[in-house]
């Protein structure tokens, strides 16, 4: 690559955030034998290894790497980690956007990529980035005339893709039991608990635990399932968990409200699956970098659309 290439690239490397789009890239998928993959092409499946190349059907792909990543020299890290942008039908789209949430698609605003893709009002569009298929494509490509670079999500959206990309990969896995017997259980009871002020109700201790909260975590031990809500004192301010002659967080209705949530959720649990519920509450600067890499990121299903513009497991504000 040329000087003023490199340097061209350099700069237009900056531009580029994670979660934006980009008209170039190809998924390659690996096999041998039969599949259905093949046969959807029109190929024979052949003994050997086989090689098939899949473009993306409306042509755009969503960047996965991290920004770090993205701007690092292209001699170290070479390529852009991608998957495509596809369609789905609209009640899939709809239940996205309405607490379904999926490892695996994230709804994408389908207004600001219509026009993009040049498809009317009138026709079906409901844009997912597909984490099914990851592929990975050279830096270089960029510099090509007829490549686009779009940002189709806020700020706020772009956290919620980062938070969504890093638990495919980086959660640490917990069974299939805490899901059926803790976790939806505790779901239900965080959500009924984050719409208290909507109802006109009294906000209990655990409704302004649940508002102080910014991020969820969880951690599975055999029987042992632990909540974490990291809080932060702007939401803990907006919620009424201060101590107001200091400004500082009020331990002790933190203390009392993680007590009151376990217990509730405690008793909702099924009985006789043998589990056990904590509740541990921290905020970012009381977390150890040993003790978050213990913890998975957890989005209790109740969430609402991710595409809003704001915190999604926040209520009443």
């Amino acid at each position: 690559m040329s000087d003023p290439d490199q340097a061209k690239l350099g700069q237009l490397l900056t531009s580029v955030a994670q979660g934006d789009l980009i008209s170039v890239g190809v998924v390659n998928i690996a096999g041998r034998g039969r599949s259905e993959d093949l046969s959807e092409a029109g190929i024979e499946a052949p003994d050997d290894i086989w090689n098939l190349t899949v473009e993306s059907e409306i042509g755009w792909y969503v960047v996965l790497s991290q920004e770090c990543d993205i701007v690092r020299d292209p001699a170290v890290e070479p390529c852009l980690v991608v998957c495509p942008v596809t369609l789905v039908d609209e009640a899939r789209y709809r239940e996205l956007r309405s607490g379904g949430y999926s490892p695996r698609d994230f709804p994408l605003p389908d207004e600001k990529l219509r026009s993009a893709v040049g498809k009317k009002k009138a026709e079906a569009f409901f844009p997912v980035a597909n984490q099914r298929f990851v592929t990975s494509v050279l830096k270089d490509a960029l510099l090509a005339r007829d490549v686009r670079i779009l940002r189709p999500l806020t700020g706020r959206q772009q956290q919620r893709l980062r938070a969504w990309a890093g638990m495919r990969y980086a959660r640490t896995p917990h069974p299939d039991a805490a899901e059926e017997h803790v976790l939806g259980k505790a779901a239900s009871i965080v959500a009924k608990h984050a719409r208290e002020a909507l109802t006109g109700g009294e906000r209990t201790l655990q409704y302004k635990l649940v508002n102080a909260t910014d991020t969820w975590l969880v951690r599975c031990s055999e029987l042992t399932v632990t909540l974490c809500p990291v809080l932060t004192l702007d939401r803990a301010k907006a919620a009424g968990m201060l101590v107001k002659a200091t400004g500082d967080l009020d331990a002790l209705a933190v203390a009392a409200a993680s007590r009151k949530l376990a217990n509730e959720i405690s008793a909702a649990i099924t009985r006789d699956s043998g589990y056990r519920v904590n509740v541990e509450a921290r905020t970012w600067e009381s977390m150890t970098a040993g003790e978050f890499t213990d913890f998975a990121l957890w989005v209790w299903e109740d969430q609402p659309d991710p595409l809003l513009d704001e915190n999604p497991n926040a209520g009443g504000e």
